[in-house]
């Protein structure tokens, strides 16, 4: 049976100074009490379902998001009356079969977010979210982690939610493409509708003109200033693409599809980034 939310608490387990997993207790409709542990990975995949049902909700009318805002915090009043108790020593002897080794989004329609949890000893639990509740378990989670004094995990964690990497890449001299792929699954790629092909110029140290670039799904189309910021912060998040944090460099940006049903190949996505590779370096030259 799904379990659904009355009431959240959160805790940081962490051996000195590193995360190990975020406790995440919740109190059912019935006070029954369920804990779960999640690592980076699986907080990770968690805000990113919650922050896209968020970014819809910032989409809505004014008079709609304020009725959902006024519904909002009557839900969060309730939440605060009902947050269940952490033990210290639930956190100090934490029972790894409580360890979410997996996080899956299995349905967004609705009013409720249903997620599907694979646990460390094969048990799969179904939890309900309720749209009126994300924004006091996001705070709740954000606020352990602060807490916690690692400001700089959640920051690390919130700047990888609003787009989705599928590809870095460096191109060589001979119009050859080295290049990382990750893997996402389905249910990521339902939550971004727009393939990017984003393009990096710069200059090596004998002053050559060199590129590299990524392919992205976003929520948003080049152009705006959404991607505008994902672009600087995919530097911090690709090992391919760090060399260029705090190098000058001129960054193109295109549109590749805007179709959330359309899915690009690995192939097609490589060809889309050479084809702007040629044009961005053709516009470098004549500048």
């Amino acid at each position: 049976m799904a379990i659904s939310i009355k009431g959240i608490n959160t805790g940081v387990i962490r051996q000195k100074n590193e995360f190990v997993a975020l406790a995440l207790k919740i109190k059912e409709p019935r006070n029954k009490e369920s804990l779960f542990f999640l690592s980076p990975l699986g907080l990770r995949d968690l805000l990113i379902a919650l922050e896209s049902r968020l970014h819809a909700k910032h989409q809505l009318s004014e008079d709609a998001r304020l009725q959902y805002e006024k519904e909002r915090d009557k839900a969060s009043q309730k939440m605060h009356e009902n947050i269940p108790l952490i033990q210290e020593d639930e956190l100090k002897n934490a029972n790894i079969n409580r360890r979410v080794n997996s996080l899956t989004l299995v349905s967004d329609e609705g009013e409720n977010l249903t997620l599907s949890l694979t646990l460390h000893d094969g048990q799969v639990c179904e939890l309900l979210i309720n749209e009126l509740q994300i924004t006091v378990l996001a705070h709740a989670i954000i606020h352990a982690i602060n807490n916690a004094n690692m400001r700089e995990l959640a920051l690390r964690i919130t700047s990888l939610l609003d787009y989705l990497p599928l590809y870095d890449v460096d191109c060589q001299q001979n119009d050859n493409l080295e290049y990382d792929s990750y893997t996402q699954p389905e249910w990521k790629h339902n939550l971004f509708n727009h393939y990017l092909a984003v393009i990096y110029s710069y200059k090596d140290e004998t002053g050559k003109a060199q590129f590299c670039g990524s392919i992205v799904k976003t929520r948003m189309p080049s152009g705006s200033k959404e991607v505008e910021a994902i672009s600087r912060r995919l530097l911090d998040f690709s090992p391919r693409l760090k060399k260029l944090a705090g190098v000058p460099c001129q960054v193109f940006v295109r549109t590749l599809t805007g179709d959330k049903t359309q899915k690009l190949t690995q192939d097609q996505c490589l060809r889309a980034l050479h084809h702007l590779h040629v044009q961005s370096a053709h516009k470098a030259q004549n500048a």
